[in-house]
């Protein structure tokens, strides 16, 4: 159920990412309802949160709780910007004045990009635990080396996918603030760009990965 909801989380946000290519109605319905699996996210996670003010707080222990205060905040402006922005289903509450402003529509699309890249690290933190769920769901309990090289080179690629995909999107001018009205990502069909958003996650998801080894590492 854990993993289902993650991938699930995954699909809802890199489809809400594809913006452009979705009737504003579905896409300011679909941004409320992810409401509900973040929700049941942290109702999962719940001692987590709990725990927070016991054990030590050595560097891999803050990076964590830092990067998800940030995830939590860049998710929270996301919402509020988007809701003050729709001119679907909101359109009657909020005031034209303020729905039509774009520092506000700039301000929703640069936090966006911050939920995509910080969502993909804080998966990346765990990713160790989830490939080796499914790995033990799929009946495979070792890896041998070819598949370990493998895995590597695919990992690579994977990573160069992601580069390239933050390139066509000008992913640092986003995350900057620039005003942004057209890039290469955008001549591609609606799949295309959602594969390009898809990149940027799993790109810092590999990040977030590294970041866990080296967690690791200091527990050592």
């Amino acid at each position: 159920m854990r993993y289902g909801l993650d991938i699930l989380m995954l699909v809802l946000l890199v489809g809400e990412m594809a913006f452009f290519y979705l009737p504003p109605l579905v896409h300011e319905a679909v941004g409320v309802a992810f409401l509900l699996p973040i929700a049941w996210h942290l109702a999962l996670n719940r001692r987590y949160v709990s725990s927070l003010g016991r054990g030590r707080w050595n560097g891999p222990h803050s990076v964590r709780l830092i990067l998800n205060v940030l995830l939590m905040a860049a998710c929270f402006m996301t919402i509020v910007s988007g809701c003050l922005t729709s001119s679907e289903l909101f359109a009657d509450v909020v005031p034209f004045s303020l729905r039509s402003n774009p520092s506000l529509y700039q301000l929703h699309s640069t936090a966006a990009r911050y939920f995509l890249v910080l969502a993909g690290l804080h998966l990346g933190l765990h990713l160790k635990a989830w490939w080796q769920k499914w790995l033990h769901s799929a009946g495979i309990t070792s890896r041998p080396l070819p598949a370990r090289m493998l895995l590597l080179g695919f990992g690579m690629l994977l990573g160069a996918a992601g580069i390239y995909a933050a390139h066509q999107d000008r992913l640092v001018e986003h995350l900057q603030g620039a005003h942004i009205f057209m890039t290469p990502a955008l001549s591609y069909n609606g799949a295309g760009y959602a594969l390009t958003q898809a990149g940027i996650f799993l790109l810092f998801a590999e990040i977030g990965w590294l970041l866990s080894l080296w967690k690791g590492a200091r527990k050592k």
